[in-house]
């Protein structure tokens, strides 16, 4: 499996900017599935996240009210809180270590899309932020309080909005964390080479190049148009002006 090299903050956050991001993501793809990095195509992302990065993966309602899509438990955990709809209140429930939980709620057909990015995200999670959340469980833990486990809840807000702030505005370790997960779902999603690909190979109407590109892209790597689009911006293969999606 590929291993990423980066450097890191004193407080174990990794530095990594965009290009980095993109690097590592086509590392990823070129190790896990060579032929996606040949033409551009959709990446199966529960079996990067099962088979090749080993991780559990499981479903579970996060939230009563849809505020969280993914979850990321790095260490076991006796007393993990979820809802449970049956009784219209919090459940608690044992999880191993390293395991990925989507909301239940992603499962629905229509929120394809949104389970494709969820999946991504935390697979960044996994890859680039084990050594801020996790603990030694051969060492004495200190995580005593629900908000101290070692696990990271990532909110709706955040993975829908991913691609429309910008990295100044970023002040806490967590959202450059975040950050960095939202993009390395795009990078794994859509593989930057891959995107260029498609852009170089458009010949249709160049007035309406953004948009038909940015359908283009959805259809290819099964990505919201949003994504497609923020994907697009991020990588500087758009016109200033914003689409109309």
């Amino acid at each position: 499996m590929y291993k990423p090299d980066f450097r890191r903050k004193a407080s174990n956050v990794p530095i990594l900017s965009k290009q980095d991001i993109d690097h590592h993501g086509e590392r990823f793809v070129q190790d896990f599935m060579p032929e996606a990095m040949k033409s551009p195509m959709p990446i199966d992302v529960d079996r990067f996240i099962t088979k090749y990065l080993g991780l559990n993966l499981e479903y579970q309602y996060l939230s009563h009210c849809g505020a969280y899509l993914g979850m990321l438990v790095f260490n076991d955990t006796k007393r993990l809180p979820v809802f449970d709809p049956r009784k219209n209140e919090a459940a608690y429930i044992r999880v191993p270590a390293n395991t990925v939980i989507v909301d239940n709620s992603l499962l629905d057909k229509e929120n394809e899309h949104r389970y494709r990015f969820t999946g991504g995200h935390e697979a960044g999670h996994g890859i680039f932020h084990a050594q801020y959340y996790g603990y030694n469980r051969n060492q004495i833990s200190f995580f005593s309080r629900e908000d101290d486990l070692p696990i990271v809840k990532c909110r709706a807000a955040t993975i829908q909005n991913a691609g429309s702030l910008k990295k100044v505005e970023f002040e806490t370790d967590q959202e450059w964390m975040e950050w960095q997960a939202n993009y390395f779902a795009s990078a794994l999603l859509m593989p930057r080479s891959m995107v260029k690909k498609l852009v170089e190979e458009y010949d249709g109407d160049e007035f309406s190049k953004d948009l038909l590109l940015t359908h283009i892209i959805s259809e290819t790597f099964n990505v919201s148009l949003t994504a497609a689009e923020n994907r697009l911006k991020s990588l500087g293969m758009s016109t200033p002006h914003r689409l109309s999606v």
